[in-house]
């Protein structure tokens, strides 16, 4: 981690502990959230919470999940997560909190009541304040919202701030709603909402190299396994190789190549004017329009007409984005 991703009040690398009682007890200022994919919302109340302590001359500590509750509660109905566990520690780090505490999620620990977790919390932590989303609950049902914790904060002796969410046009700016987005083929969505474009990140693995032989070599790429599934199709995307400074322009396929009948789901980014050789790196893809979706062709030859036809709307794209050098700041400045 390099800094701050995209502009927050933070700066360096926050120490990761991993249980509540891993803490010492001092006083602070704390959040509390699941906090997938660190977006604009999740960024506001950890950027608060980072103003309030020093604004008190106190440490701030980020508490968080994991696994991501919903991936324990609900597996078959939750779609996947937007960022893995250690991107999403590195989000939260650059943010400045003084420390992140990681607190395991099992189901026994989702039978906890409100009162039972605050307890321990207090013990541990020592919060004077505490600062979560309006909508947040924690606890056996849900009990804990925002009006219960409030009451515990005055029975435990800390205030209890309930930040308002941010809000796009109509439409809360969420996890869900960001999981969605990337599910519907809709990655500028989730850029607005992340305030940086969705990324996947995976070692280069090697393939059938069918790519190479008809003229778009890529850069194969498996997703982890619970990260939210991106929709099939041509993607104009930036492509972030270990070692260089910016990103390079690409072009993204996500699917099986019906054509030639792979089958084998995988998310493959030809990098515009490189030839360098990238089997065992790491390669970060940001994914930020999808162009068309996946389709199968008659012939070979008919799809590789199309490809040609795919790099150039791609390199029309960024072109045409360029100027915005924002999306590129944000993209750059975690490592891949």
């Amino acid at each position: 981690m390099t800094g701050r991703n995209d502009g927050g009040p933070g700066e360096g690398k926050a120490p990761v502990v991993v249980g509540l009682d891993q803490l010492r007890r001092v006083p602070r200022i704390l959040t509390l959230g699941t906090f997938d994919g660190v977006h604009r919302g999740h960024q506001y109340l950890i950027d608060a919470s980072v103003r309030r302590a020093r604004e008190l001359g106190l440490p701030s500590l980020a508490l968080t999940f994991e696994p991501i509750p919903a991936m324990v509660l609900r597996p078959g109905a939750f779609p996947g997560r937007i960022s893995t566990a250690q991107e999403k520690l590195d989000r939260i780090g650059v943010r400045g909190p003084d420390e992140i505490c990681v607190i395991p999620f099992s189901r026994d620990f989702s039978e906890r009541s409100a009162e039972s977790f605050i307890a321990e919390l207090v013990e541990r932590a020592a919060p004077v304040e505490m600062l979560v989303g309006e909508a947040f609950a924690l606890g056996r049902g849900r009990t804990g919202d925002v009006a219960r914790l409030t009451a515990l904060g005055r029975e435990h002796g800390f205030r209890l701030h309930a930040m308002p969410r941010i809000v796009d046009g109509e439409e809360v700016v969420s996890s869900s709603a960001i999981r969605q987005a990337i599910v519907h083929g809709r990655p500028e969505k989730a850029t607005r909402y992340l305030g940086r474009p969705f990324r996947v990140t995976g070692p280069v693995i090697h393939s059938s190299h069918y790519g190479r032989q008809i003229g778009f070599p890529t850069a194969n790429v498996m997703p982890p396994s619970d990260l939210v599934p991106v929709a099939d199709g041509i993607y104009a995307s930036l492509a972030t190789v270990p070692g260089e400074a910016s990103p390079r322009w690409a072009m993204t396929y996500v699917g099986t190549r019906p054509t030639v009948n792979t089958g084998v789901r995988q998310i493959e980014t030809h990098l515009l004017d490189f030839d360098g050789d990238l089997y065992g790196y790491t390669l970060a893809v940001d994914l930020l329009r999808r162009l068309r979706p996946d389709q199968h062709f008659a012939s070979v030859e008919g799809m590789i007409a199309q490809l040609a036809d795919d790099e150039t709307a791609t390199r029309a794209y960024l072109a045409s984005i360029a100027a915005e050098t924002a999306i590129l700041d944000r993209t750059t400045n975690l490592p891949s």
